[in-house]
């Protein structure tokens, strides 16, 4: 079983990995579009709308998103195993159903955008300038996706 963490602070992904690790669910990186995650785990730093049909693990607070989805859950750190047991076993009795021919438009275009941002500022040597003007974006709209995405210049 895989998990994409995404939108994570360090003190949420340091916690959500250790007990990941500890149960033997592996882990994706939020700019790794290649690997098809089982779940998603999603944290307190972006913005992010939950329509998906891949099952969603929320650690914001239950006022501030929308868990309408039937295999959405709301559940905040600090996690016991005993809470995600149920939650990981409905997600494995899931994967065994056939795939439903969907996408989950915004996730794939955040991912991408994230990935779009990153190659950019890597080929502009991490000059912010350089990478909004081959972005074709502005150099204040593409500070602010790096701040969304915790992408720190001094990375490139």
């Amino acid at each position: 079983m895989k998990a994409l963490i995404y939108g994570l602070t360090a003190s949420e992904e340091r916690d959500v990995t250790l007990l990941l690790n500890f149960i033997g669910v592996g882990i994706i990186a939020g700019d790794n579009i290649a690997d098809d995650p089982n779940f998603v785990i999603i944290g307190s730093l972006n913005d992010f709308y939950i329509n998906s049909l891949i099952p969603v693990i929320c650690l914001r607070s239950s006022d501030e998103v929308n868990l309408s989805a039937p295999t959405s859950w709301y559940l905040p750190l600090p996690w016991q195993y005993e809470e995600l047991k149920p939650i990981l076993q409905k997600i494995s009795r899931l994967s065994k159903l056939p795939a439903i021919n969907a996408v989950d438009l915004n996730l794939h275009v955040k991912r991408l955008e994230s990935l779009l941002i990153r190659q950019a500022l890597l080929v502009a040597n991490g000059v912010v300038s350089k990478a909004a003007q081959n972005l074709q974006i502005q150099r204040t709209t593409l500070i602010e996706k790096m701040r969304r995405y915790n992408i720190d210049k001094s990375e490139f």
